[in-house]
């Protein structure tokens, strides 16, 4: 294939912004910030080489990329465009680039003392000659607001406990960041009508140990596993979850809250302030619960937004994870 020959910005910015104004992107952004980003690297030639394509939008959260000899630059409307080759860009493609954990990358690739670093949305990559590439997953971290935790991903250690912790309202505390975005929420739901009761967020380790148990006793340990998370593996641990319900209590912790107002304001809604229905109706093959219409997980807005408008049904299937059906 004959490779592109690399032309001002100027001159590539009209004809493509046609195309990506077809996508429903933003092609001035695009193509001036690719541009941009190439003509600030260090001797660009030897960093990246020339251009191999032309630029190719249409990705998650309207992204565009452009390859190059020797990589590729990767631009989204929330990060900009950042520069990106050899080793660390081979394992960011093979961790699912954009639609991988990691999401896009927020930094160039930057060097000091015989290690390598790219920063991205949700975690970073670093290289070095002695280990080669090793990756940092936000989806790995306790103390992440990106943070799985299902039936196949303890939380490490398993007794994690975060903090600071806040009352959201009935003695029912959330991390400080998630306890902000549920205030945020909640107040937002009450000017347009719906007053949300806070039921149930963080729990420790200890209180889980009971619960399960409790659940284990009562009904069974494979009917247990199928509504209550083992010690160590509940979301509400991190104190990133929250069970919302109405103030008469109707329909509480029961699927049919999903016809409540409560429950349609929070599937509209919740991912304008970070929370996405962690547990959705048909997912249980994949997150290993069933259908929770009243468990919010915090994520953070950007996150819970990409997720809305991704359609992908639950943060599994959007991180690119494999399910976690079973223990």
């Amino acid at each position: 294939m004959k490779p592109f020959t690399r032309l001002p910005s100027a001159l590539l910015a009209v004809p493509l912004a046609a195309t990506l104004l077809s996508a429903g992107t933003t092609p001035a952004s695009a193509v001036t910030g690719i541009e941009a980003e190439y003509d600030g690297l260090p001797q660009a030639q030897d960093w990246l080489g020339e251009p191999t394509s032309e630029e190719s939008c249409e990705l998650r959260d309207k992204g565009c990329y452009r390859e190059y000899d020797k990589g590729a630059i990767y631009w989204s409307p929330d990060t900009g465009a950042r520069a990106q080759r050899g080793a660390i860009y081979a394992r960011w493609r093979a961790e699912g680039s954009e639609h991988g954990p990691l999401s896009y990358p927020v930094s160039r690739e930057t060097c000091s003392d015989g290690t390598c670093e790219v920063c991205y949305q949700r975690g970073s990559i670093t290289w070095t000659e002695a280990d080669g590439t090793t990756v940092h997953r936000d989806v790995d971290e306790a103390a992440s607001a990106g943070v799985v935790v299902n039936k196949q991903r303890a939380l490490s250690p398993q007794d994690y406990a975060p903090a600071p912790l806040r009352d959201v309202g009935g003695g029912v505390q959330l991390r400080d960041d998630a306890a902000a975005a549920y205030e945020r929420m909640s107040r937002a739901a009450a000017e347009q009508g719906v007053e949300l009761t806070a039921v149930s967020g963080y729990r420790d380790y200890a209180t889980q140990v009971g619960l399960y148990e409790q659940y284990t006793s009562t009904y069974g340990r494979e009917t247990a596993d199928s509504i209550s998370a083992r010690p160590g593996h509940s979301e509400h641990q991190t104190g990133l979850a929250i069970d919302v319900g109405a103030p008469d209590g109707s329909c509480a912790l029961l699927a049919c809250f999903e016809d409540t107002p409560q429950g349609r304001w929070v599937a509209d809604h919740a991912h304008e302030h970070g929370f996405v229905v962690r547990y959705p109706d048909g997912r249980t093959g994949t997150t290993g619960y069933a259908y929770e219409p009243w468990h919010l997980r915090y994520v953070g807005e950007d996150t819970a937004t990409s997720v809305k408008n991704s359609g992908k049904p639950d943060l599994e299937s959007y991180l690119g994870l494999p399910g976690a059906p079973s223990y």
